[in-house]
Parts: structure tokens; C-alpha cells; sequence
């Protein structure tokens, strides 16, 4: 009986991907519609499209977190934002809309975005191509963005060009990249890339808040002594395409 559970166990192993790059929905069966959601404050809900693109149904979970990964639907309820139905089964080549509502248990500020992350786990069915042969069930997690734009704001239109791009130079770190977001809205950086002295480097980006800066250091040994030179900013819009803008940098 012993040896019978344990082939059982064997059989069914369970495993948690968890895909955060931009890229990540094309390898998922259920997909989301969209890269992001935008959530203006004027409407009372917003609709969040799912597609099954297999030949079998899933059993679909979601949640929302405030950035923090190891949010689970279990410990969600300090985020003020809920997703209708939470669980729900999905059939073989159809859609299935989720409805997510600002519960406003939590005071937003009205002069800037907020963000939070939309999660979506798809559970296959356990019986996939017969219960006599071991298999890996791959329970596969995805996330995306939630931006709570206020009335007041409006849209951001192209916010590449409202950045302020500068460079500093610090003892131990060297050289790195300072942008400046001045604007109520996030700025959603994909790629950040600095040429000077015939020498070009890309850097590692992450999401620049409102009214906020971050420094961007230019890894490896920037050999130029005076950074005189161009930086690409490219940032990801509402409709998940992605816009580029160019700027001229120099030390003072």
C-alpha cells in the first residue's frame, strides 16, 4: 500500500513556474489579452480577457498583488482591487472575461498612478493522456500590470519624451545613466542603451515611478572618460508597443 502511494506521488509531480519576462504569455495555454491593464478611475470596472488556447480545459485562479511575488490569493485581501470570478474553469478553445472592480478599501492618490500586478495560475487537468504513465503537471503563473489612473491625470501620450536623461559618476560605481520622471505616470522602461566613445553598453531597467528618478549604472569598464555621448530610452505605452527616444548626454 506504501509502495503503491509512493508511485502515485511519483506520478503526479506538481511544479510552480513563475514567468515575469514581457515574453512570458506566449509560452502559457491560457493567455491574457493585452500586456497591461489600464483601470481609469471615472469607470466602475474594468474586463480582463482570457483565452484557452489547448484542447483540454484548465482550472484558472486569480489574484492581485502590490509587487510583492510572494502574494498569494490566500493573503490578497490588503490589496484594494478584486478579480470576479476568482476561480473559475476554462473550456477547449474558448475565452472567458474576468471582471476586476476597485473595491476602494484602500485610498489611492488622486495626482498620480498607482500600480499593482494581475495573476493569473492555469491548473491542467491531472489526467492528461491517461493515469498510467508518470508526467510533470506544469501549474504556470503569470502576471501583468495594473495601472489606477485618476481622473485628473489624463493620458500620458509619449512619455519617452518628457524624461529628463542626465549622467553621473560615483567613486565605486562609475559611470551610470540618472533618469527623471517628472510626470503623474509610471514609465514603463524596456530597454536602456548608452553609446559613447565608440563604446555602447545596454543596461539593466526597471519601472521609474512618478515625480521619481533612478540610476541606471553602466556595467563592465566604461573606458570613456568623459561621457559625452547618446542614450536610447525605450519605454512600453497602453497598447504594449514600445517607443523610443533619443537623447544627448554630457558631463558638466
Amino acid at each position: 500500500m506504501k509502495k503503491d502511494a509512493t508511485r502515485s506521488g511519483l506520478r503526479y509531480l506538481m511544479v510552480l513556474l513563475v514567468l515575469l519576462l514581457p515574453f512570458a504569455t506566449s509560452w502559457a495555454s491560457v493567455t491574457i489579452v493585452g500586456s497591461r491593464i489600464i483601470y481609469p478611475s471615472t469607470v466602475p470596472s474594468v474586463d480582463v480577457q482570457l483565452k484557452n488556447n489547448d484542447d483540454f480545459p484548465y482550472i484558472v485562479q486569480t489574484w492581485f498583488d502590490d509587487g510583492d511575488m510572494r502574494i498569494g490569493p490566500e493573503n490578497a485581501s490588503g490589496i484594494p482591487f478584486i478579480a470576479t470570478p476568482p476561480v473559475f474553469r476554462i473550456q477547449p478553445k474558448a475565452g472567458q472575461v474576468v471582471r476586476v472592480v476597485y473595491s476602494q478599501s484602500k485610498a489611492l492618490p488622486h495626482d498620480r498612478e498607482s500600480v499593482f500586478w494581475f495573476n493569473e495560475l492555469q491548473v491542467p487537468p491531472a489526467n492528461i493522456g491517461g493515469r498510467q504513465q508518470n508526467k510533470v503537471l506544469v501549474m504556470l503563473r503569470t502576471r501583468i500590470k495594473l495601472f489606477y489612473r485618476p481622473e485628473g491625470i489624463g493620458s500620458p501620450g509619449n512619455l519617452a519624451k518628457k524624461l529628463h536623461v542626465a549622467v553621473v559618476r560615483n567613486g565605486q560605481k562609475g559611470a551610470g545613466i540618472v533618469i527623471s520622471n517628472p510626470q503623474p505616470w509610471y514609465a514603463s522602461l524596456s530597454n536602456l542603451s548608452v553609446t559613447a566613445s565608440g563604446v555602447s553598453r545596454q543596461l539593466n531597467v526597471e519601472m521609474i515611478p512618478p515625480f521619481s528618478s533612478r540610476t541606471f549604472w553602466i556595467p563592465g569598464k566604461f573606458s570613456a572618460n568623459s561621457l559625452n555621448g547618446t542614450v536610447i530610452v525605450t519605454l512600453v505605452n497602453d497598447q504594449g508597443a514600445r517607443i523610443s527616444e533619443r537623447y544627448h548626454v554630457a558631463e558638466g
